[in-house]
């Protein structure tokens, strides 16, 4: 110790360590050091979170319009059928009444219009009950799904589901155990077999994302099950409204004439909906939560026959975004 002392030049009393003003300021320069870290910590935390929500956003406003454009662009394709023509066999089909009995399958079977909508109410659609209708258009189209069933290498028939074998000039709708019924042959044409497809979309709160204990509005879609009976399914959460508008042509032109919102007195019977050629539509997603310091209050977004503006709180609102697409439907009317 007394080498060591020697060595570095200081004696037993001028040795000694840091005074305490000299502990206190570097203290203060750690705090203040660590405070500002978390706050950039903080800050880049924030913004990747906002970031994340603002990609979800844009994979479900995306992933709604794809696949609302997919079932439109599909919306009347009954195989080879071309041309106008009744579709038979042991089911038939039934007109469209703008109902949707749950304890039968005449829903799927309403092929009078492949395409049909409600303007932004529920009422009288027993598929979408008030409880699980938040806001917006229901939308509800019906096709030949384009996978084959019955044959060598594919999926058997299962016996309560719904399907359609079609030719060039004949369509016959049965369900799964009269598959093999003469009368849903097709009188020696080569034909094809595939499920029927009815959907129906439409936003309601979600079953599965909450945020603050409040359900997010999402989209969801009825479809048909293996008893061919409306089911219900979510798959897009953060969608917040849904509004169409339908393109007529009235004077057989194969060109647009007017747009018209569903439940409009041009658009009510079959024959009108037949007229359809392409659908406009309009989806708002939202975030999940609301995010503070954001005012959200006063931002309109016009989505066809409405100008939606949500009831967001002061300095607390929802991030949206508005996605918008002109869908032509490719198929002809058959019934």
């Amino acid at each position: 110790m007394q080498a060591f002392i020697k060595q570095h030049g200081c004696n037993r009393q001028h040795c000694r360590g840091f005074s305490m003003v000299e502990l206190m300021v570097a203290l203060l320069l750690t705090i203040m050091l660590l405070g500002g870290m978390s706050q950039i910590f903080l800050g880049l935390k924030k913004s990747f979170s906002l970031q994340d929500a603002l990609a979800r956003q844009q994979e479900n406003g995306r992933y709604v319009i794809e696949t609302l454009g997919r079932d439109l662009r599909r919306a009347g394709y009954i195989g080879a059928l071309a041309g106008h023509a009744i579709i038979g066999g042991t089911e038939g089909g039934v007109p469209e009444n703008g109902t949707c009995p749950d304890d039968d399958n005449s829903w799927g079977r309403m092929l009078g219009s492949r395409i049909f909508g409600l303007n932004d109410t529920h009422s009288g659609y027993d598929c979408v009950p008030a409880a699980n209708h938040l806001r917006g258009d229901i939308l509800i189209m019906r096709y030949q799904a384009p996978w084959v069933v019955g044959g060598p290498g594919t999926p058997g028939f299962k016996d309560e589901r719904l399907y359609l074998r079609s030719s060039l000039n004949r369509a016959t709708l049965f369900r799964g155990k009269h598959a093999s019924n003469p009368a849903n042959s097709l009188a020696g044409a080569r034909g094809r077999s595939s499920e029927l497809v009815a959907r129906a979309y439409y936003v309601g709160p979600s079953s599965s994302g909450h945020c603050d204990g409040v359900a997010v509005p999402a989209l969801f879609r009825e479809s048909l099950n293996n008893f061919g009976l409306p089911v219900a399914e979510e798959i897009a959460y953060g969608i917040d409204n849904l509004q169409l508008r339908y393109g007529v042509d009235l004077d057989g032109d194969a060109s647009v004439d007017r747009y018209l919102d569903a439940g409009d007195p041009d658009l009510d019977k079959a024959d009108d909906w037949g007229a359809v050629i392409n659908a406009q539509v309009w989806v708002l997603t939202r975030s999940e939560c609301p995010e503070t310091g954001y005012d959200s209050r006063g931002k309109i977004y016009a989505m066809g026959d409405v100008d939606y503006e949500p009831a967001d709180t002061a300095k607390r609102g929802y991030r949206r975004q508005l996605y918008q697409t002109t869908v032509t439907l490719r198929n002809p009317k058959h019934l």
